[in-house]
């Protein structure tokens, strides 16, 4: 969309320039003429007079392309909150969505039946909305005053909802044809990849002649592949890998692997880590992973994937017909109670922030009649990695930082939010940083690393647009928890998206000039 204010001449003086492409600081001033950078000036070369411009004063801050979220879910809640003071107040410019297998479209023309399938990205209850086809969600965006770009992906799982409800079932050759179809549509339509969710139902019943077709879709679109994969268990994380990995190879699809992380006993991260070292030298696959132990997902989850498979409908009913005997599964999951909490029950909304165990009741037998009182829309945070984990993936070149977040605003009261939503971004700053990893490759893997795995750019380079963010790289940090999760970061001093600046001197501005990035319009500026 357009700026609700008009763009100006920008100069950022005195900054140390980190452009993206992981190079070192340099001591510049950046020029930007209405929504693209104009100049990068060397500091000895500053005219002595100053510039024809508003000047923004940057002395000793990293001036860096704004943050690229590749991994999250603002699929809806961006339509809700357009301002999106989660992602702005880390720094975040653009967003790429429709992760996990989940997308709100195609619905196949039964829109409540996909919100049950799509529940844990569908945070604002209230949002109403009635397109049925990717190019009226992408309508519905560019409709939208919105602070920051996005970037559509079609889920998978939506498609095969679409074309064969909502069960993880085997379907016919006939159906996949249609999935096939609307994969390829969605793509025509300007969406920059493929997510799949195979721990997700319906797309955990894609088999491997699905995959395959999935991936050469996505490789005929010169697409993202975004996979969240089948099992992120230590035991199984390999086969889980190749999976996934072996028909994109095929293909000659482009993955990423979404949410990189170890889970439990089993294969050490490290040699995960050494196994997709492997494959980079055959294909072109890479990760993405955020700097928490906590992961954040739907209650059906922590259900044994044969009974996900059912679908939520067919969970619902058993859990109303023998409570007990779906707490048992719950039980089984292997998670203590003080590894849960609930983020969103849509119908209690009380039970938002609640850990199992300060619940004075069975623990599980509570969860499981919440789950029923709902309807099945529960979110839990999980406590399912550890940190040894995250910073080995922190100093991981080629692991992107993600968020798996959402686009909130500081009024949104409708779940909690993981403070990922808020801070992933300078918590693996911060992380990365104390690692010693280079400033200017730390900010690589926020900015240019995941926005190229789409196809779009971000680098300080003149004629590119202007997404900008400046901050302090001793101080910037997240400030989100748990407890208060909606926190700007620390040492964050402006935003710029497209020319216009959406935070400035650490306050919001009231400008909107974020825009819907298709794969068509990017094609012609990427380099």
């Amino acid at each position: 969309m357009t700026a609700s204010a008009a763009r100006t001449r920008t100069a950022f003086v005195g900054g140390l320039v980190a452009d993206g492409t992981g190079a070192g600081l340099q001591r510049a001033d950046v020029l930007v003429s209405g929504e693209t950078v104009e100049a990068i000036v060397p500091a000895e070369q500053r005219p002595r007079g100053g510039y024809d411009a508003d000047t923004v004063d940057c002395t000793d801050r990293v001036v860096a392309p704004g943050f690229v979220d590749i991994h999250c879910h603002s699929d809806l809640s961006l339509i809700a909150y357009p301002g999106n003071d989660s992602r702005v107040g880390q720094g975040i410019t653009t967003e790429v969505v429709g992760n996990c297998g989940m997308s709100p479209a195609p619905s196949g023309g039964d829109r409540a039946g996909l919100r049950r399938v799509i529940s844990t990205i569908d945070v604002v209850p209230g949002l109403d909305w009635d397109w049925a086809e990717v190019d009226g969600w992408r309508a519905a965006l560019e409709n939208t005053p919105i602070a920051t770009n996005v970037a559509l992906q079609i889920g998978h799982g939506a498609a095969r909802f679409a074309v064969a409800g909502e069960a993880g079932i085997s379907i016919t050759g006939a159906e996949l044809d249609r999935i096939e179809s609307e994969l390829h549509r969605a793509m025509e339509a300007g969406c920059v990849g493929v997510s799949l969710g195979l721990m997700y139902a319906p797309g955990e019943g894609a088999a491997a002649e699905e995959l395959a077709r999935v991936a050469q879709v996505v490789a005929r679109h010169d697409g993202v592949l975004s996979v969240h994969m089948r099992d992120y268990r230590a035991a199984s994380l390999i086969s889980a890998i190749e999976e996934v990995a072996r028909p994109a190879r095929d293909a000659g699809a482009r993955v990423q692997i979404s949410h990189l992380r170890s889970i439990g006993e089993g294969t050490s991260f490290r040699d995960v880590l050494s196994h997709i070292e492997k494959l980079r030298r055959e294909q072109d696959i890479a990760a993405d992973a955020y700097p928490y132990v906590h992961g954040h997902t739907t209650l059906l989850q922590l259900l044994p994937s044969e009974i996900r498979a059912q679908g939520p409908s067919a969970i619902l009913a058993a859990a109303e017909a023998d409570t007990t005997g779906v707490a048992s599964m719950f039980r089984a999951s292997g998670y203590e109670p003080d590894a849960i909490i609930v983020m969103k029950a849509a119908a209690r909304p009380a039970a938002a922030g609640v850990s199992l165990s300060d619940v004075d009741e069975d623990p599980w037998v509570w969860l499981t009649s919440l789950l029923v009182d709902c309807s099945g829309d529960v979110d839990v945070a999980v406590e399912s990695g550890n940190w040894a984990d995250v910073d080995l993936a922190m100093r991981t070149p080629w692991i992107s930082i993600a968020s798996d977040g959402t686009a909130l605003g500081y009024e949104h009261r409708a779940s909690v939010a993981h403070p990922r939503s808020w801070g992933a971004f300078p918590a693996a700053y911060r992380r990365m940083r104390d690692a010693g990893v280079a400033a200017g490759e730390a900010v690589k893997r926020m900015t240019n690393g995941p926005a190229e795995r789409a196809r779009i750019t971000a680098r300080i380079e003149p004629g590119r647009r202007a997404d900008i963010t400046v901050f302090d790289d001793a101080r910037f940090d997240s400030a989100a928890t748990f407890a208060a999760p909606a926190a700007q970061a620390t040492g964050l001093d402006h935003v710029m998206t497209g020319g216009s600046l959406v935070l400035h001197d650490g306050k919001r501005t009231t400008a909107r000039p974020g825009e819907v990035l298709t794969k068509q319009t990017q094609e012609a500026a990427y380099v």
